[in-house]
């Protein structure tokens, strides 16, 4: 066969791949290829939605079947570099406050309101998602060779939901989202406030910057998505990276312990957010589940201190009183 000859077959056969090529061995007797870019199973168990997440499958489900997707075209955006907040949104995002896995029925009970019939939470879904996201972590076993080895190693997946909150203290907005590595995908989100959705995913995109992401996963693509940086990604170069991010950058956490974020704060990066990386970088350092007081960055005189908008008018009334 002549050089173009070979090249013409090559191409062909890249242009016949279908969803079973990209099956791993290891999961193909519970997960079978379905149409497009769907698979289907009739197992919820949360160990398997986990080993799915890290071999770069999108979790959704129908009703008694679960639908893992991967995408022939991720829609994708590259941290830090990519990301894209309008000015309008950093304006309106002072009166919202941020909070990690603090509400997690709520959000789901949000989604399903918004997106009705649309909804892919059905119950078995749900209730392996809650069971990762109260494990805390779970680790899925790494395979190579396109899943036909085992390495005996493992990768965490973590599972979250990220609420918005107003001034009066309702949740405006929310979405759940899992990490792999450095990638944190979206899996779905709602909003009942104007402004909070946009607010929301603008502070989720400046934290996983704050925190080391590389890569925030949007599933789909849809115009709104593209508003904020994100491109489309082949299918073999998203699980390219997938695979040579998962383990070692497998430590990265949401701050699912802190309190209420600014949602400003976060979108102006400002040193709360570098207090919320050194926690999570210095509890990696003592290990799992490590207790006792934990050091944090110090702010330079030369930064701003990160204050809500109402303690910030507190303090400058104090400091116009007279002595």
């Amino acid at each position: 066969m002549t050089n173009q000859g070979k090249k013409k077959w090559f191409n062909k056969k890249k242009k016949e791949e279908t969803i079973e090529d990209f099956i791993p061995p290891y999961l193909g007797n519970m997960v079978l290829p379905y149409h497009g870019d769907f698979c289907f199973s009739r197992i919820f168990h949360y160990k398997l939605l986990c080993q799915l997440c890290s071999e770069g499958f999108l979790p959704i489900a129908t009703d008694g079947v679960l639908l893992p997707k991967l995408h022939a075209q991720r829609c994708v955006i590259a941290l830090p570099t990519d990301l894209h907040i309008s000015k309008s949104t950093r304006k309106k995002s002072k009166k919202y406050s941020v909070t990690v896995n603090k509400a997690f029925d709520q959000v789901i009970i949000g989604c399903q309101q918004q997106h009705g019939d649309r909804c892919w939470l059905y119950p078995p879904l749900v209730r392996a998602f809650k069971e990762i996201n109260q494990r805390g972590h779970v680790n899925a076993e790494v395979f190579e060779d396109k899943g036909r080895r085992s390495t005996g190693r493992v990768c965490p997946v973590r599972l979250y939901s990220i609420e918005v909150w107003d001034s009066d203290k309702n949740m405006v907005a929310g979405e759940l989202g899992y990490t792999v590595g450095s990638i944190y995908t979206s899996l779905t989100g709602f909003s009942s406030q104007d402004s909070a959705g946009s607010v929301q995913l603008c502070a989720l995109g400046k934290m996983l910057c704050s925190l080391g992401f590389s890569m925030w996963d949007l599933g789909m693509e849809m115009a709104y998505k593209f508003s904020l940086g994100a491109k489309l990604m082949p299918r073999e170069q998203f699980l390219n990276h997938v695979w040579s991010v998962r383990e070692p950058k497998g430590f990265l956490v949401l701050p699912a312990d802190h309190e209420a974020l600014n949602a400003k704060c976060l979108i102006d990066e400002l040193p709360l957010c570098d207090a919320v990386q050194s926690k999570v970088e210095t509890e990696e350092t003592n290990g799992n589940n490590a207790k006792g007081k934990v050091q944090t960055k110090h702010p330079s005189s030369s930064q701003k201190e990160c204050v809500p908008p109402e303690k910030k008018r507190l303090k400058n009334t104090q400091s116009t009183a007279p002595m």
